[in-house]
């Protein structure tokens, strides 16, 4: 016997809730809602949304192009024959869905009507799509495997690293990576090797000489810094940080690309997020520093194209065709996407190393409650 359904969603409304519910995830998001994603290559984030044919079907290609460093032809002397060849990869973007659902417990424990069911899974299931997608893009740009959490604890139940883009994650390279404390390794952290204005200088130093890309905008160059809450809480005690801020800091540009940063100081950019990788989940013995004792966290510079995201199409929301008899209402949302830290060759050498990011370690205690 057929029954009317007053409750179901016609295929517009049901578009109108997957935009909401993006649009609200997007909201809760850091990489989105400090609007570091772009579609140019000027953004610390370059979003792709179309596909490209490749012999492996289609697929999200991120074209990778580094400065040209040759010193041209002077005066009248043959310029033909004597052309730079660009130095570029075509990097890949691995694309794949990942979904989430909601379901009632069933008429008499929700005492609501439909509607109110959707409202509140909307707003968890926002929360979740954007909280997803900020934790999966700080383990790839921090070169994490996805069977870890950011804080360094071991998943349970999850199958984030059977995600098609898991296995592009890579370690940051060589030449990309500095320590506080002027050591060689994490293993060799102290607890005294935090965070510290000095450290950040030469962060940016480095990231100029490595040919990071800066962010170009109003005419001047930045770069991005993001660290965990332990390393800016450790920044912020430093006096020479307090000098910076106090004498020189601003809020930047008046451009909507930047909002919410800590503070804008000699061309940085500083963020802080408790999603930035860390160790305050690992075991005693499985930390940093010589007896794997010494909490620490994993703070990113970031220049231009230092992501790249892949999305097609537009967030779907369906609901559940298995309802016992419409008394259990379930509804889900999903995307299709992809996310990875480009690599290229540099112009200096003939290796590898991370396009547009450089990783600092340093020690960061837990805070003390």
């Amino acid at each position: 016997m057929s029954v009317t359904d007053f409750g179901a969603l016609t295929s517009t409304q049901a578009t109108v809730w997957a935009v909401k519910t993006w649009q609200q995830g997007r909201d809760q998001s850091f990489w989105f809602q400090t609007k570091l994603i772009g579609e140019n290559d000027n953004s610390p984030v370059q979003r792709i949304t179309e596909l490209t044919p490749t012999d492996g079907g289609d697929k999200c290609i991120m074209q990778l192009v580094a400065d040209l460093i040759g010193d041209g032809v002077v005066g009248d002397n043959d310029l033909e024959g004597n052309e730079e060849s660009l130095v570029n990869d075509d990097f890949e973007l691995q694309i794949d869905q990942l979904r989430n659902a909601a379901k009632s417990k069933g008429r008499m424990a929700q005492q609501r009507v439909v509607i109110k069911f959707r409202e509140q899974a909307k707003g968890k299931l926002a929360f979740w799509l954007g909280d997803k997608m900020d934790e999966l893009a700080f383990l790839t740009i921090a070169g994490r495997s996805y069977t870890l959490k950011t804080d360094g604890s071991t998943r349970s139940n999850s199958q984030l690293s059977q995600l098609s883009f898991a296995a592009q994650v890579s370690a940051p390279s060589n030449d990309r990576v500095m320590y506080a404390g002027g050591v060689a390794a994490v293993g060799s952290l102290t607890a005294s090797d935090k965070m510290s204005w000095d450290l950040v200088t030469e962060a940016c130093a480095k990231g100029k000489r490595s040919k990071i890309r800066p962010i170009r905008m109003g005419g001047k160059d930045y770069y991005i810094l993001v660290m965990s809450t332990e390393q800016f809480r450790d920044l912020k005690m430093d006096a020479d940080y307090r000098a910076a801020v106090q004498n020189g800091g601003s809020r930047g540009p008046k451009n909507p690309m930047f909002t919410g940063e800590a503070a804008v100081v000699d061309g940085v950019f500083i963020y802080e997020h408790n999603k930035v990788c860390n160790t305050l989940g690992m075991a005693s013995g499985s930390k940093w520093g010589a007896g794997g004792a010494i909490d620490g966290a994993q703070a990113q510079l970031i220049g231009a194209q230092a992501l790249g995201l892949a999305t097609i199409d537009k967030v779907f929301w369906n609901e559940s065709d298995n309802t016992d008899y419409g008394n259990k209402r379930g509804v889900s949302v999903g995307r299709m996407f992809g996310v990875v830290k480009p690599v290229l060759k540099t112009s200096e050498d003939d290796t590898k190393q991370d396009f547009g990011t450089i990783t600092i370690y340093t020690a960061a205690a837990a805070q003390a409650a």
